[in-house]
């Protein structure tokens, strides 16, 4: 976590940020070995793996919401309706790089990192970004001028109830601190769907590679690079009676069935790729057939289950069948060390 901020000038109340992250278990326990091997029963009983992460996400937007609406408050006090632009000026001069001020810059404007970089506004170019401000603050105070409610426009007030002081934003400051507050939103969520979905899949293969009685780096191996022999990488590979099947995994939901038809590709004839769910209209079942790979679907389902069963007739080492209800199958997760689910 940041350091407290003294180079701008202003007070960026990083201490108060500091304190609520510490303050939050489930936050700063949600890769133990423990949470991870609860994570990876619900998968293995066909769950969803957002019914957890949400609740972490949730947290954290909670945390910095709580965070921005502090520091815009300061902000609107000390610089007035200038608080904007203020902020931006101090962050450039300081040029710190710390991440949580990195981020600031870009919620700032209503951003996130990935729009700006799609945007090309350059984040040094004070001109360019001032002008930027003008013209989207220009639209605010448009639209806020076009609509018209029945009972008047609606606003937000920043009150810090033990201080007795309240900062009044107007219509347009109102709708750029909430475009602030989506922004921040759409970084914590696309952090989390990368980090938690990619350990979270690493944990799933070695798990279930485990309890089917596998050994890594003997009768199976993870995080496949390609090679003058295969020139995709692949999660992992299982020792078989003529060589080597490849597995794919992709806690993909419907919307992105091009990854899956990806990763069939990726695993060839009698690869395996794990998915979260598939679409009922999908054709990703009928390319898989095609081409020789198994399919499992991980919602609803005991997906060891098949997977065991694709692997049983062609791996050279005898497995271990899998339990299929969930309270053994928690007993046989028990058993496994916590090296299996420390992930990083």
């Amino acid at each position: 976590m940041v350091k407290k901020e003294t180079k701008t000038g202003f007070e960026w109340q990083i201490e108060d940020l500091n304190l609520w992250w510490n303050s939050r278990p489930l936050i700063r326990e949600a890769f133990s070995a423990e949470a991870v091997r609860y994570a990876v029963l619900h998968l293995m009983t066909g769950g969803n793996y957002r019914d957890i992460t949400e609740r972490v996400v949730r947290e954290k937007l909670h945390i910095y919401h709580s965070w921005l609406l502090q520091v815009v408050h300061h902000a609107r006090r000390a610089f007035g309706k200038a608080w904007l632009k203020e902020l931006l000026a101090r962050l450039h001069e300081a040029q710190n790089k710390d991440k949580i001020l990195s981020d600031m810059r870009v919620w700032l404007l209503g951003l996130t990192h990935k729009t700006v970089q799609n945007l090309a506004v350059s984040k040094k170019d004070t001109v360019e970004i001032t002008a930027f401000i003008d013209n989207m603050l220009s639209l605010c105070s448009e639209v806020s001028k076009r609509q018209r409610w029945s009972e008047g426009a609606i606003t937000i007030d920043l009150r810090n109830n033990p201080a007795g002081s309240v900062e009044k934003l107007d219509l347009a400051e109102s709708l750029w601190f909430l475009q602030m507050i989506g922004a921040a939103s759409l970084t914590v969520r696309g952090s989390n769907k990368a980090v938690y979905g990619k350990r979270l899949e690493r944990a799933f293969l070695r798990a279930g590679l485990e309890l089917l009685g596998l050994k890594m780096n003997e009768s199976y191996w993870l995080n496949i690079e390609r090679d003058e022999e295969v020139d995709r990488e692949a999660d992992g590979e299982v020792e078989t009676k003529r060589g080597r099947v490849r597995i794919d995994i992709g806690l993909i939901g419907e919307g992105n069935q091009e990854v899956p038809e990806d990763k069939l590709n990726r695993v060839g004839r009698n690869g395996i790729v794990i998915v979260d769910r598939l679409g009922r209209q999908s054709a990703v079942l009928d390319t898989a057939q095609r081409l020789g790979v198994k399919l499992v679907q991980i919602r609803h389902n005991f997906p060891m289950s098949e997977i065991y069963e694709h692997l049983k007739p062609i791996a050279k080492k005898p497995l271990t069948s899998p339990s299929q209800t969930r309270e053994k199958l928690k007993k046989q997760l028990d058993l496994l060390p916590d090296e299996v689910f420390h992930i990083s």
